[in-house]
């Protein structure tokens, strides 16, 4: 076997390989829209319009791109797509390697901020391979089984006899012939070329309308004491406000919450600061797909429909331990509490009676589900890629713990205006947070 015979099987292989990867990619990404421009924001490195536009448009161009190559048709020009977006896959992962940013790649769909490790050197080994399998393509995009190869087998011409070469006009009429048909299969790859491109971006743009309405949350987001904007709101209008991000399957919020949750109640009751919680669902893939983070999420803000109060008991029990002394918070990769759990959780929280029952209806229906996923779009569009996230009027601390947070309520303190009667007579009453679940 020789070199010139093994190679387009060779590429055979490379194109079907990387053909399929790209079908797998786009497949696992086109179903949830949302969930993968979230994934695409946590990169930190792109503005919201053009987070959105690779959000809804690369799963569609990646299927486009994985089809050409399936079928081996402009084999040359998809490899070379596929090996531009591979570049771009490669520096934005070794970006957020160097900036310390703890994601999944969203790469075969998911993605975003994660609490576990990070699989920054496997990601780029499997891309770089794939680079050089789309490197293959570009030298010798010919192979076999492919549409290309069909089309290039009107590109032949029969060599003529050795008689004929042997004579100046034989050997004329021989080449003239040669240099047609490479003309004619240069207009036609151009042709050809041009039109796929132009239906490959028409289908992207489609897909990009297609997505984006997909994307849209349905659903009811309002709620009695919580809102997209602004979480729930515990405390009255204070000179310094701080945003919680928080999401209830985090490890890291819990020990946040166990750190400073104490002081910030304390805080909130000598009227120093406002706090806003917004209730997140990033973490939902960790509770073996018992969607706990949404759940969970959704169980908080039904019990601020009762009141502040409430909310605040719940929360602190979703990060506290219940009446057997055990941690509610499950272990990431386990299995989320119940809703039954949840309900103990309420009663726990001192929640009865008629409440009790609207209580578990809001349960049991996820009716603030669409909000849930409403306040971490938000968060997610103001720059919030991981667990727990606190800003402080406004501006994002660097370290979440309690000396930063301290020091950054005290700065802002100095700075922020004093709040005139008016301003504090029209701010929405709430009570102070509770003590902590021990």
């Amino acid at each position: 076997m020789t070199w010139s015979s093994i190679r387009p099987w060779l590429g055979t292989i490379a194109r079907l390989v990387l053909g399929g990867v790209w079908i797998w990619a786009a497949w696992s990404k086109l179903g949830n829209p949302r969930g993968f421009v979230q994934a695409v924001r946590a990169y930190d490195a792109t503005p919201e319009w053009l987070s959105k536009a690779i959000g809804y448009g690369l799963p569609v161009l990646e299927l486009c791109i994985g089809v050409l190559l399936v079928l081996g048709l402009v084999t040359r020009v998809a490899a070379i797509v596929s090996s531009a977006l591979l570049v771009v896959f490669l520096i934005g992962l070794i970006q957020a390697d160097i900036r310390g940013i703890k994601l999944e790649c969203g790469c075969f769909g998911g993605g975003g901020v994660t609490d576990g490790g990070t699989q920054y050197t496997l990601d780029i080994l499997r891309d770089v391979g794939l680079l050089v399998l789309a490197a293959y393509l570009i030298v010798w995009p010919l192979t076999r089984i492919s549409v290309d190869e069909f089309l290039a087998r009107n590109d032949d011409v029969e060599m003529p006899s050795a008689k004929r070469m042997r004579s100046e006009q034989g050997k004329r009429k021989y080449n003239a012939m040669l240099e047609a048909r490479r003309r004619d299969a240069q207009i036609r790859t151009r042709y050809l070329t041009g039109s796929l491109a132009a239906v490959v971006v028409l289908v992207s743009v489609i897909g990009i309308g297609v997505q984006a309405n997909r994307a849209k949350i349905q659903g009811d987001l309002t709620a009695t004491n919580a809102s997209t904007k602004n979480g729930v709101v515990v405390g009255k209008a204070a000179p310094v406000t701080v945003d919680l991000f928080e999401d209830f399957q985090c490890p890291n919020c819990l020990a946040f919450e166990q750190t400073t949750h104490a002081d910030i109640a304390a805080k909130i009751k000598a009227g120093t600061v406002q706090a806003r919680y917004h209730t997140m669902a990033f973490l939902d893939g960790s509770s073996n797909g018992n969607r706990y983070s949404s759940r969970a999420a959704n169980a908080a803000l039904c019990a601020s429909d009762i009141n502040v109060d409430t909310f605040v008991k719940l929360h602190d029990i979703l990060y506290g331990k219940d009446t057997s002394g055990k941690q509610v918070q499950p272990a990431e990769g386990t299995n989320g509490r119940t809703d039954t759990q949840l309900l103990a959780y309420a009663r726990q929280a001192g929640i009865s009676g008629a409440n009790l029952t609207t209580f578990q209806s809001c349960v049991t229906g996820e009716s603030h589900k669409a909000l849930v996923e409403a306040i971490t779009d938000n968060a997610s569009k103001r720059g919030v890629s991981g667990t727990p996230t606190v800003m402080v009027n406004g501006k994002k601390l660097g370290t979440v713990d309690q000396a930063n947070l301290d020091k950054a309520i005290t700065a802002a303190a100095a700075k922020a205006p004093k709040p005139t009667p008016s301003s504090s007579s029209s701010a929405p009453a709430s009570s102070p947070a509770a003590t902590p679940t021990p």
